[in-house]
């Protein structure tokens, strides 16, 4: 064989070497994967969101239905810098759910309508869920809610609450009736103008046909701790209202179901269900009452009563309706204080034999000639809360001003306790103004005379003993020998040591020491009668000074 044909022979059999198909099949078998790998992923997607709290690349999921649907694969910022562009790898299949109507929000613990959500992140991390499409056309770019979707199944009546007092709840804060779940926030708002947070709210069918006009809506917090002139309350809801606040809504007691509403009709927003009972009535008259005492512990929304039956209720303490001029030119320093009486409170409401107002002027008119007057009342000596009490009076004073500025007034009178203190203080005026240091004065020199009238008996008898033992004395009839000695017994009695004397100048002695203890009561007396009923103000240690 030739050399050529050699050569020939021998590339024919490197050339068809069997180890060149492992990486031909390598090759094959990986194409296949890239293969298959790529026709199983779905479309990628473009979520926009405030901010990308919790998400990670290519950890956080997305799921539907708690199944896993896609992955995050990247998070810039927009080139804005205003927004974070979070880029989704979607599963194969999933395309039909990306439409116009899909909703995207991310899943981490949170407290809302639905109670306490999303623990189960606390552990596994937060992931991304999707509520998939049914209408619209397919899209990619996509908006992540900041809060969970609301549900939209029930339908029912949309309302517009608006409330000017309490602190604002949260989108999907639940609404109650009687305790029982019937409906939620939909949306919250602020009327800059009105300076009013509005919210839309939602109740669902059927509970919505227990709305009607006469519905009154308030605030829940969840735990309320609430001082008054009827002591302490302390009210515990729900958990979720503890957390995320909740309304309230029902009809007044004793007052007629209502019209029917419209939706979107608007209601007041109460902060408490006591604000909500006060402002049920709708009939009343307004009083300037003018007060010459102490008026702490009176606050707006304390009771005014008449021999304990609530009749109305204070509205401002101070009332500064009144200007400083018309309050200067009344003869003593006044406080006025707003009150309204509320006539409902006694006819009842929406009853058909109800006195009119004006009939309730005239009858409080009268009533206010024959004595009726308004004073301070404790109403609650824990802490000292205290209400407006309206009662008759003996010889009450004459009725002087009925107005003041175009304002109502409302005759008062000293309270009891005022009366006591008064009547204390007055007291203690005229022991000031007793001439006690004179009584003191003459006394002290009544007892310098009774310690001379007893030296002076000491002499005598002294002198009588020593008559006694003369001799001549003694040559006396026996009569007046036992005469002199029965009047020696009887001044020996007398003297320092004797059973009278020395009982006496004890007394003497204690009664001298206790007017020198005295003298220091007295004198503060004098300078501040008033020591007795209120302290005085501590004295201050002396301070030492400091060495130079």
């Amino acid at each position: 064989m030739s050399n050529s044909n050699k050569q020939i022979e021998s590339m024919r059999k490197v050339r068809f070497n069997s180890i060149w198909l492992v990486p031909l099949i390598a090759i094959l078998v990986a194409s296949w994967m890239l293969y298959q790998n790529w026709s199983s992923q779905g479309p990628v997607i473009t979520l926009i969101a405030s901010n990308a709290d919790g998400l990670e690349a290519g950890k956080t999921k997305l799921k539907s239905r708690n199944v896993d649907v896609g992955r995050v694969i990247d998070i810039q910022l927009s080139d804005d810098y205003e927004n974070a562009i979070i880029q989704v790898r979607m599963n194969n299949g999933t395309q039909q759910m990306l439409r116009d109507d899909t909703q995207f929000w991310v899943v981490k613990p949170r407290v809302g309508r639905a109670g306490v959500s999303g623990l189960g992140t606390l552990l596994s991390g937060v992931y991304i869920n999707m509520k998939p499409g049914e209408k619209g056309e397919l899209k990619t770019d996509f908006a992540i809610l900041n809060q969970p979707p609301l549900s939209t199944e029930n339908d029912g009546v949309r309302l517009i609450l608006s409330s000017k007092e309490g602190s604002k709840l949260e989108i999907g804060a639940l609404v109650h009736f009687r305790g029982y779940e019937v409906g939620y926030i939909e949306k919250v708002g602020f009327d800059a103008k009105k300076r009013e947070i509005t919210y839309q709210v939602v109740v669902r069918s059927p509970y919505d046909a227990l709305v009607s006009s006469n519905t009154q809506f308030w605030i829940t917090s969840g735990l309320a701790f609430k001082s008054s002139a009827s002591g302490f309350e302390v009210r515990l809801d729900s958990l979720e209202t503890l957390f995320s606040g909740g309304i309230t809504f029902d009809s007044p007691a004793g007052q007629s179901t209502g019209q029917v509403i419209d939706d979107m009709s608007t209601f007041r927003l109460y902060p408490s269900k006591e604000s909500a009972d006060n402002n049920v009535y709708k009939d009343f008259i307004n009083y300037v009452f003018l007060f010459d005492t102490n008026v702490s512990g009176l606050i707006a929304g304390a009771a005014v009563e008449y021999r304990g039956v609530r009749i109305g209720t204070v509205l401002d303490v101070p009332f500064n309706g009144i200007s400083a001029e018309a309050l200067s030119s009344l003869d003593a320093p006044y406080i006025p204080v707003r009150a309204r009486i509320e006539p409902q409170r006694l006819n009842g409401l929406g009853t058909s034999d109800a006195i009119s107002l004006e009939r309730w002027h005239q009858l409080l008119g009268d009533r206010i000639d024959k004595g009726l007057r308004a004073s301070l009342k404790i109403g609650n000596y824990v802490n000292a809360a205290k209400i407006i009490n309206i009662d008759f009076i003996d010889n009450p004073s004459p009725v002087t001003l009925s107005k003041l500025e175009n304002y109502s007034l409302f005759p008062t009178a000293a309270g009891g306790f005022d009366d006591i203190q008064s009547k204390v203080v007055e007291i203690l005026d005229n022991v000031s103004q007793l001439p006690l240091s004179n009584t003191f004065e003459q006394l002290g020199r009544t007892m310098e005379e009774a310690n001379e009238t007893l030296r002076q008996l000491q002499a005598v008898s002294k002198s009588v003993k020593q008559l006694l033992d003369k001799s001549e004395t003694q040559q006396l009839p026996a009569d007046l020998s036992a005469t002199i000695n029965e009047l020696n017994l009887t001044l020996e009695t007398y003297q320092a040591n004797g059973q009278i004397g020395r009982p006496l100048r004890e007394n003497m002695v204690s009664l001298g020491r206790a007017l020198n203890e005295l003298q220091p009561l007295l004198r503060q007396l004098r300078e501040n009668p008033n020591t007795l009923i209120f302290d005085s103000a501590p004295r201050l240690d002396i301070q030492p000074k400091a060495a130079k």
